[in-house]
């Protein structure tokens, strides 16, 4: 069932992904030090996001895909990314056409895809069609996931 990017925060589950990505908080080193800096982290923006979209209760936010950090450079393992990546698949409504590259689904996995990907991938609204490309770039990764949705 398809349904408009610009859907409602509750037609989603974002606290879901929320505590994927604070299980990545958990087993920083950089947790509750000075140079844990939520600004300059893909996690972190990935969690700033969705707190966002849930307090105002949207799931587009114009133009924060030009916020993602690119210069993380933090060990991100591509099991622990394939199981946030997972939820993300699991909430993603399959928009097709009208998906967004603001939705915060998609900036979330922006955000992760920057921590294990060389190339951004352009995600063409499908879960099977974005799967198949990460086995382009990361087969590794691609198993990782397909085990994760499995597991759902």
């Amino acid at each position: 069932m398809s349904m408009p990017a610009k859907g409602k925060v509750n037609d989603v589950d974002l606290g879901v992904i929320l505590s994927c990505l604070e299980k990545f908080c958990n087993e920083c080193d950089d947790k509750d030090t000075a140079n844990c800096k939520e600004a300059n982290c893909l996690v972190g923006f990935g969690k700033k996001t969705l707190r966002f979209a849930i307090q105002k209760g949207v799931l587009d936010i114009p133009g924060a895909h030009n916020l993602i950090p690119k210069n993380d450079f933090k060990p991100y393992y591509p099991e622990s990314v394939a199981a946030a990546l997972a939820e993300t698949c699991n909430q993603c409504r399959e928009c097709r056409d009208n998906h967004s590259a603001d939705c915060v689904i998609s900036l979330v996995r922006n955000a992760l895809e920057s921590a294990v990907l060389q190339e951004e991938i352009d995600y063409p609204g499908s879960v099977f069609m974005y799967m198949a490309k990460i086995k382009e770039q990361n087969p590794e990764l691609s198993n990782a996931l397909a085990k994760a949705l499995r597991a759902k």
